[in-house]
Formats: C-alpha cells, sequence, structure tokens
C-alpha cells in the first residue's frame, strides 16, 4: 500500500511540474489572454476620456468607438472623417505571479498585428511618448490598404497600468491624419484608467 502511495504521489509531481512549466512558456511567449471578439467586445473598460463635440460614439468587437461623421455614402451609412477605437489586452490569470511592463505589451501588439501582414510587410514607425499619469507610452502608426484600395493611417498609443494594457487607435485617410490628430492627442491626454 505504501507502495502505490509512494507512486502516486512522485506521479502527482511530475505531472504537476509539467503543467507549471507549461504555463510558464506560455507566459513568457504570450501573457495576454486570448479571447474571441464575443469576449471582447463584452471586457468591462474603465476609463474616462475626452470626446470631442462632433463626435459620435459607440461599441465595435474591437472594444469602443469614436467617430467624426463626413457626408452620406448612402442612405444608411456614414464616410467617417476619422476614427478612434480604445481596446484593452489583460495577462492571463494563470500569468499574474510575473510583474510586466510596458515593453512586454509593446512586443505583444507588434507579434500580433504583424500576423496580420505579408511576411515581413509589417512597416511601422515606432515613437515613445510620455502620459503625465501612466508615464512611458509608446505609440506605433503606419499605413495599409484596405480592400476597398483605400490607404489608411493607423496610430495606436499603447498604455500599460496594473497588468492591462490599454491601446488608442486613431484611424484616418493619410491627407487627414494631421488635420484630426490635435483632437485624438487631446483624447489621449485626457485618457484616465478609473478603478
Amino acid at each position: 500500500m505504501i507502495k502505490k502511495v509512494l507512486i502516486f504521489s512522485l506521479l502527482a509531481a511530475i505531472l504537476s511540474c509539467s503543467s507549471v512549466k507549461r504555463i510558464e512558456k506560455s507566459c513568457r511567449e504570450n501573457p495576454f489572454e486570448k479571447l474571441d471578439s464575443l469576449q471582447k467586445s463584452n471586457q468591462k473598460l474603465n476609463y474616462k476620456i475626452y470626446k470631442p463635440k462632433d463626435w459620435k460614439n459607440g461599441k465595435t468587437s474591437y472594444g469602443d468607438w469614436y467617430s467624426l461623421q463626413g457626408e452620406f455614402t448612402d442612405s444608411l451609412n456614414y464616410y467617417n472623417k476619422a476614427n478612434v477605437y480604445i481596446g484593452l489586452h489583460k495577462i492571463a490569470n494563470e500569468c499574474n505571479s510575473t510583474a510586466y511592463t510596458i515593453d512586454d505589451y509593446l512586443s505583444y501588439f507588434i507579434d500580433y498585428t504583424s500576423k496580420h501582414f505579408p511576411k515581413d510587410k509589417f512597416k511601422y514607425l515606432l515613437l515613445k511618448g510620455k502620459h503625465k499619469i501612466y508615464g512611458s507610452i509608446y505609440i506605433v502608426k503606419y499605413t495599409e490598404k484596405i480592400n476597398t484600395n483605400k490607404n489608411y493611417t493607423r496610430s495606436f498609443f499603447l498604455f500599460f497600468e496594473a497588468n492591462i494594457g490599454y491601446n488608442i487607435q486613431y484611424v484616418t485617410e493619410p491627407k487627414y491624419y494631421d488635420t484630426y490628430l490635435p483632437e485624438v492627442q487631446k483624447m489621449v491626454n485626457s485618457f484616465r484608467i478609473l478603478e
């Protein structure tokens, strides 16, 4: 009987060690939660932000959405001059014991985003900024062609606080980028994560 208990204990220890190693490896490779679009859309975004007067707000599968609407493109749809999306990525519960930084969030963001481009085709400009509350932030800017054959410039402002990576995405046509950037900068500067 003692022999069976010892064998069982040894097997349990081996299995738990391999499980711990698997979790540690997973946390090193990607510590952020893996969510589908429905789970993302149901995430609680707890923040406060300045909304410019003429902008509308709503929800998307990505998170919250703010848009500056232009003219009608047809009887049902507006052409948006500029869009701002706010989303978040949380560290997975099993990875919470490790301290992560804004640099970890940047690495995750670059890896994740580059998967949506053909191999070695993700070209971006990386800038480092400061937020008066959250300190260092990263700005990832790139231009891409969408299936409508229009080019769009995207800038992601990346924040990291309490194991949550928030991103504010600004999207518009390249010719309008500088036009609406001051309003977007006010939004980014006003961004506050609520407890």
